[in-house]
């Protein structure tokens, strides 16, 4: 459907993880091998403009120090302004030559340290994403999804400008503070070593003006949009494993990710070049200045070339030393975010395909649970000993109290979960034993909470088969008794329904999901309280829609209205996690104190 949304991703492999996951050398070690060193190129170009800019600075003494002491011999006689005006022609070419090479030395090597960072934060985020959908259903139930969110967001956004200070402070700033004391104690070493006990009086030095901000709207509404795509992503794990759409929506994100690299480093090389101009503004401030003091000096009064020099020095080393010094909190914070994100990364999935899985065939869509018995993490006991069977075409219904199990049944089909004991049979085949891909493959899911995404509906309903034709979405639409609404929609199948498709109502929001289930043409329909949370009038129309949808299906429909259920080949009902009745409705509402009649009965009476 040329989408974003319904194209198909390469694979992005996470990095393998090392054994040692504790220590700081081990979270270090991992972000060079696996982020910074693939980069090496960027990373030596970087090295070099450091070294440059290093180099740069450091000359800015020995210019200084030639300046004052050629401006001392200049003649004091009535022609030292035309002294100095010649002395001036051939100087300030030295003088603004040096900050150019400096403007530039920063400005590349700032694009490429930043370029080096988002990129390594980048394939983090994809490694992260791919991580978390890999991992179980359950792993979506252990942190509320926010909290992973934010680390998507704010930890890589710690982990970027730490891995910025890093490169800056351990190359950079170390190489012009190397310099900077070469050429301090090279001019006077006397000096150089009196001048160090007072350190500390040049630390108020004049703030320059504060770089240019570029305009960050753009970022920060795409920062919002990823936001917004991961909770629904997140919160849609149900039907995105169920429908093996991880790989449509890895290819979403990443786009999204990628996207966000682009638009940062256009907002840094706007950033960066203000540098560059204050630097040669500054090269000229300087010129001025000293040019007019050799004018001074010429006329009586004047200092060493070489004490200059000394003071030009330390007012270059005090930003850096400071830099340094406040380097351990950032790398600090830069470890704690590095240990929350690879504990995502390398969450290992337990549900997976077993050795010598096999792939399903054509499904006729024969089910049978034997025996099986499940719990959830926290030990709560979710079903105990169940046993049923559907013929391939026949719908069951699973009725019963809240907490009876129902959702878990449904949630087992398509090995969200897995058993604890027993075994779930498809077509006579253990679902543990046939790929997940080829199992969810054969399985449509219409749930109460509908998941919908801030896309056209076109391609909210192709989710049901990425590779489906416009006509094909079409008709499934027209089936499910959607297609009027849509098309009287702004923009029809292309209208953007917004995050979560709020703007629907919620027979409109269930009519698309149903679109999406035939669309699927799976063998296999679970049916998890699709109508109960709709009026009487949306309820017949989904209802009528759902009916035919069922045709010639296996359904497993979990239902509160018993109304909507009475249709069914055999009613289970659940308590406690066990199947305490079951058969036909006629049958179960005539046997008097059964659970099902007295569920009815309540019904009838509410």
């Amino acid at each position: 459907m040329g989408t974003a949304l319904l194209a198909k991703p390469k694979n992005f492999m996470p990095p393998k993880p090392l054994k040692n996951t504790q220590s700081d050398r081990y979270y270090l070690g991992r972000l060079w091998r696996d982020y910074i060193w693939p980069q090496r190129g960027k990373l030596f170009a970087a090295i070099f403009f450091m070294a440059l800019l290093a180099a740069a600075t450091a000359a800015y003494t020995e210019v200084i120090k030639r300046v004052v002491d050629e401006a001392q011999d200049l003649e004091t006689s009535g022609k030292a302004l035309t002294s100095a005006m010649e002395y001036a022609k051939i100087i300030i070419p030295f003088l603004i030559g040096v900050p150019i090479i400096s403007g530039i030395a920063n400005y590349a090597q700032r694009i490429l340290t930043n370029s080096i960072a988002l990129h390594a934060i980048g394939n983090m985020q994809k490694a992260m994403f791919q991580s978390a959908h890999n991992a179980d259903y359950a792993a979506f139930s252990r942190q509320p999804t926010g909290n992973l969110i934010s680390k998507f967001t704010n930890d890589v956004t710690i982990i970027s400008n730490a891995i910025i200070r890093v490169l800056g402070n351990l190359f950079r700033d170390v190489l012009v503070v190397i310099l900077l004391i070469g050429a301090m104690l090279y001019h006077n070493w006397q000096l150089s070593l009196v001048m160090a006990v007072f350190l500390i009086a040049f630390l108020p030095i004049i703030h320059i003006s504060r770089k240019m901000r570029g305009n960050a709207q753009d970022v920060q509404q795409h920062n919002g949009l990823i936001t917004s795509q991961l909770k629904e992503s997140f919160t849609g794990a149900r039907l995105i494993k169920t429908y093996n759409l991880e790989a449509s929506e890895a290819k979403r994100l990443h786009q999204s990710f990628d996207k966000r690299i682009d638009l940062f480093l256009k907002l840094i090389t706007q950033q960066a070049r203000v540098d560059p101009i204050l630097e040669v503004i500054g090269g000229l401030a300087i010129a001025g200045i000293v040019i007019f003091g050799a004018y001074l000096v010429n006329a009586g009064a004047g200092t060493g070339g070489s004490i200059a020099a000394v003071l030009v020095a330390l007012l270059l080393l005090s930003p850096k030393l400071r830099a340094l010094g406040t380097l351990n909190n950032v790398l600090q914070e830069g470890l704690s975010a590095s240990a929350r994100i690879f504990e995502v990364i390398d969450t290992q999935p337990t549900i997976t395909d077993a050795a010598g899985a096999v792939s399903l065939g054509a499904v006729k869509g024969s089910l049978s649970f034997k025996n099986v018995s499940f719990s959830y993490e926290d030990g709560t006991q979710a079903l105990s000993d169940i046993s049923f069977s559907v013929q391939a075409g026949e719908t069951i219904a699973l009725v019963g109290a809240s907490g009876g199990g129902k959702s878990t049944v449904v949630n087992l089909i398509p090995r969200l979960y897995d058993v604890d004991a027993g075994e779930i049979t498809l077509d006579g085949l253990n679902i543990q034993k046939v790929t997940l891909q080829s199992l969810r493959q054969n399985i449509a899911l219409v749930s109460q909470n509908v998941t919908l995404f801030d896309d056209s509906v076109m391609n909210n309903i192709g989710l049901g088969n990425i590779d489906a034709s416009e006509e094909a979405i079409i008709k499934a639409a027209k089936q499910a008794d959607a297609h009027d609404f849509i098309m009287a929609l702004p923009q029809g199948y292309n209208t953007r329904l917004g995050e979560d498709g709020l703007s629907l109502s919620g027979g409109q929001r269930q009519r698309l999901s149903i679109a999406r289930a035939i669309l699927r043409g799976a063998p296999l329909l679970l049916l998890d309280e699709a109508t109960s949370a709709l009026d009487a009038k949306s309820e017949s129309k989904v209802q009528a829609a759902l009916e035919l949808l069922m045709k010639d299906r296996t359904s497993v429909v979990i239902a509160h209205r018993l109304s909507t259920v009475r249709n069914a080949d055999r009613i289970y009902v659940l308590d406690a996690g066990r199947i305490i009745e079951s058969g036909k409705h006629e049958t179960l509402k005539k046997k008097k104190g059964g659970a099902y009649a007295r569920l009815l009965s309540l019904q009838m009476h509410s």
